[in-house]
């Protein structure tokens, strides 16, 4: 009976949405008062507003599975297009030209940051219809505090002015790695530039560095060569840092380390000049005690 009972309810829930549920639960309610008030029962009152908690009771539990159900498609769904997009990318690598890449972070006490990226690219390919970026925190970090990542991407018009947001779709990997792929509005022409610009709040980001007083990594890795690559680390108030580089080499490559300080904070620098392609580099940081 309960089967039957959940099957009606789903496909009342298909035809009318769960609105429209609630609705008739609450007339119900109200045909019960009605009732009362005409033949004085309490009891009646009384069975129909038992009945509707239970009704409505059913219609959480249904809801909560359903949620449930989608919530999982939706992360299958997005991890399908993530890898998609990755074989897509394999398959014509270079449709796009990354020629400045701008990275700030703003860490808090606590490892949370919030991280503005600055992209000017040039397109290669007629194919190139979207652009897929790969992020990581460098430590294990729990599903609860994955969920609270919060990013935004725009095109970033001439004037330096924000333009219209992308479509961004994310998938976090087995390895705690984040994918977005930013979909473009209409296929971009060869050799035209674009300019986007990427805003994120990442709880707990730098936690080793912060909170453990751990050496932390910072770096770069792309799949082609890149003219300029910067990063900028912005510390808390009061905090400052010892710092070396990764896998940078002063006499083959060509870049320099800036520290800085402003409002109160410093701020350490790294500018690389033609990165090379498929190499990690960057700067290794630990606070000073």
């Amino acid at each position: 009976m309960l089967k039957s009972f959940t099957q009606w309810l789903e496909k009342f829930l298909q035809e009318e949405g769960a609105v429209g549920t609630v609705k008739g639960l609450l007339g119900l309610v109200a045909f019960g008062a009605v009732l009362s008030a005409l033949f004085g029962s309490v009891a009646i009152r009384a069975a129909f507003v038992i009945g509707a908690i239970a009704l409505m009771l059913l219609l959480l539990t249904y809801l909560t599975t359903r949620v449930t159900k989608l919530d999982a498609e939706a992360r299958e769904y997005r991890a399908l297009l993530s890898k998609y997009s990755y074989m897509l990318m394999e398959l014509q690598p270079s449709q796009f030209d990354i020629k400045v890449w701008e990275q700030v972070a703003v860490i808090e006490a606590n490892g949370d940051t919030q991280e503005f990226i600055t992209v000017n690219a040039v397109i290669r390919n007629a194919e190139a219809k979207f652009f897929r970026l790969r992020f990581g925190a460098g430590w294990n970090q729990p599903k609860s505090v994955q969920k609270e990542v919060n990013a935004k991407v725009r095109s970033l018009l001439v004037d330096g002015s924000m333009g219209p947001s992308f479509l961004v779709t994310s998938h976090w990997s087995e390895d705690g790695k984040l994918d977005m792929v930013s979909h473009f509005h209409s296929p971009a022409e060869v050799d035209s530039e674009i300019r986007l610009k990427m805003e994120w709040t990442w709880p707990k980001k730098c936690v080793p560095l912060m909170v453990h007083k751990k050496p932390d990594p910072f770096t770069f890795y792309f799949r082609q060569p890149v003219e300029r690559a910067t990063y900028t680390i912005v510390l808390p108030p009061g905090v400052d840092v010892h710092w070396d580089v990764i896998a940078l080499n002063r006499i083959r490559d060509d870049f320099e380390i800036i520290r800085r300080t402003d409002a109160g904070r410093v701020e350490i620098k790294l500018v690389i000049n033609n990165l090379p392609a498929n190499r990690r580099a960057g700067m290794l940081l630990e606070l000073q005690r």
